[in-house]
């Protein structure tokens, strides 16, 4: 838990110190907000990963000890050593398939790196945001665009996902 304090500590740091500078209250305020959900969507993404690569790794090293177990010449019977073993890696299977940990990933990360890019040409008055008058009100469309993006892109990874499956089944019970 320290490590993410500190992580955020960092990540918002930079953000007010390359990013907000010399803007009005009103856009201070909003780059603030903004900061807000870069580094939510920077944790996410971290979060995610992590979670991904550690039931992963758990799940290669459940399968591997099966083939450990069964490789051992004991007299004791090692067959519900190895019947645990499956059980795990099915369960891990199934965590990873019922949260989405690699799409939630690799979607939160996309989402950061948008947001984060916004914000620099916003910062530097670069492509769109050359017109001082105008930038503003630009940029607060594209941020909460980019944020209603991420829940659309997600929605429909969820229905394709869930409509591949589907189809998966019927083809099944049709076989």
């Amino acid at each position: 838990m320290v490590f993410i304090k500190k992580l955020r500590k960092i990540l918002n740091g930079d953000i007010k110190k390359y990013y907000i500078q010399e803007q009005d209250a009103d856009t201070k305020q909003y780059l603030e907000v903004v900061s807000h959900y870069i580094e939510y969507y920077h944790y996410r993404a971290w979060s995610c990963k992590w979670w991904f690569y550690g039931l992963n790794t758990l799940k290669i090293l459940s399968l591997a000890s099966i083939v450990v177990i069964n490789a051992i010449e004991s007299e004791v019977d090692m067959s519900a050593y190895a019947v645990i073993a499956s059980a795990i890696c099915l369960i891990i299977e199934g965590v990873i398939a019922l949260y989405h940990f690699q799409e939630k990933w690799i979607l939160y990360r996309n989402t950061n790196n948008i947001l984060m890019s916004e914000i620099r040409f916003f910062a530097t008055s670069k492509g769109e945001y050359q017109d001082k008058q105008k930038a503003f009100n630009l940029f607060v469309e594209r941020v909460e665009s980019i944020i209603g993006d991420e829940a659309r892109k997600w929605n429909e990874t969820v229905r394709e996902k869930n409509k591949e499956e589907s189809d998966k089944s019927l083809k099944e019970l049709l076989v």
